[in-house]
């Protein structure tokens, strides 16, 4: 594996963090947060430093081991590759729940006539292509795309000033507890959690590695701010009536947005960024598990993107419909992806056994 510069490592990992952004993270908060998603968000990112210090520690030991080797080294073959069979099961429901999200979306805002399996079939047949092409490729397409995408969100958003109405975030604090704290813990889960993945890339892979934490830092705390002015940009725009029914309630306050004060219907463009972010996530996780299939044979590792992608196309069975696909995200995926939470610690616990036992 060739080094990635640590801006490559930072888009990467932007794009874990920021892609449930679309559609998933909303649906989450406006329906038990209400005007008070702002706070969610806020409280959810806060949690979130806890898997990320752990990352960060993780990523630590062993500079020279991606994830699956530091578990094999760890734990030995037998228990390292359970760990890591855990880890790529969690990780392709995660693909599966992206690209459906993505498909769907496009599906319903762009291509109405268009069946969602042929949507899926480009976006894998790309995701596949890239993910041949080792991580150095997808760093830098990473990297492009979010010069891109960071352009986009911030002349999108600066477009959208005159549209912000505060008085939509009103009335402040008014919230059912539970289902406050039931979204914000939803939000840390889906949203942080998989961070994980980016310790596909060993830490000595980056060049000016002296700034790997930092860079995550820095990614984390951008995303935050992404999140938060995406959600209340949402909310304070449409109001909370109209961001409950609008599925894609992000894509609804897109079509108020006059570039440059008199270029309309922008929109189309804009959402580009998300489809692309959904993109470099599916193409990092099918990386990431055909790297856990075939390690050393390159033959091997293309068959296995070929398969897996094949798999994700078919994972869009699952959901007959939007209503089954967010029961299924509200019931089932949260408690799925929670499993990393555990693991996170289980690593870390014996990470800092060996230390201890060396020193």
């Amino acid at each position: 594996m060739k080094k990635i510069n640590y801006l490559e490592l930072a888009a990467i990992f932007l794009s874990l963090l920021i892609t449930f952004n679309t559609g998933i993270n909303s649906y989450i908060l406006k329906n038990d947060t209400g005007t008070n998603a702002w706070l969610a968000v806020i409280i959810a990112y806060l949690i979130g430093t806890i898997p990320l210090m752990l990352t960060i520690y993780i990523a630590n030991y062993k500079p020279e081991l991606n994830i699956f080797e530091k578990n094999r080294n760890l734990f030995k073959n037998t228990l390292g590759n359970i760990i890591n069979l855990i880890i790529c099961i969690i990780l392709f429901i995660i693909a599966s729940t992206i690209l459906y999200n993505i498909i769907n979306f496009i599906t319903t805002q762009f291509l109405y006539h268009t069946p969602i399996i042929v949507s899926s079939i480009l976006i894998i047949i790309l995701s596949i292509y890239c993910a041949n092409k080792n991580i150095n490729v997808i760093a830098h397409v990473s990297l492009i795309l979010m010069v891109l995408n960071g352009i986009m969100f911030i002349i999108s958003n600066l477009s959208l000033i005159n549209e912000i109405k505060l008085d939509n975030l009103l009335p402040f604090f008014k919230i059912n507890t539970n289902n406050f704290l039931t979204a914000t813990l939803k939000l840390t889960i889906i949203n942080t959690l998989p961070m994980i993945s980016i310790l596909i890339i060993p830490k000595n892979k980056i060049t000016n590695n002296q700034k790997y934490k930092n860079t995550l830092i820095w990614t984390y705390i951008i995303s935050f701010f992404i999140s938060l002015i995406t959600i209340t940009n949402t909310i304070s725009i449409l109001g909370i009536y109209l961001t409950k029914i609008f599925t894609y309630s992000e894509y609804m306050v897109l079509k108020k947005i006059k570039l440059f004060g008199f270029l309309e219907r922008s929109e189309n463009i804009i959402a580009m960024k998300w489809i692309t972010e959904t993109y470099i996530y599916i193409t990092l996780i099918i990386y990431i598990i055909s790297k856990q299939i075939s390690p050393n044979n390159e033959k091997k590792f293309t068959y296995s993107n070929i398969i897996i992608g094949i798999l994700l196309v078919l994972t869009k069975y699952l959901f007959k419909n939007e209503t089954v696909f967010y029961n299924y995200i509200n019931n089932y995926f949260i408690i799925i992806v929670s499993i990393l939470l555990p693991i996170y610690f289980i690593i870390s616990i014996k990470i800092y056994k060996e230390r201890k036992i060396k020193k």
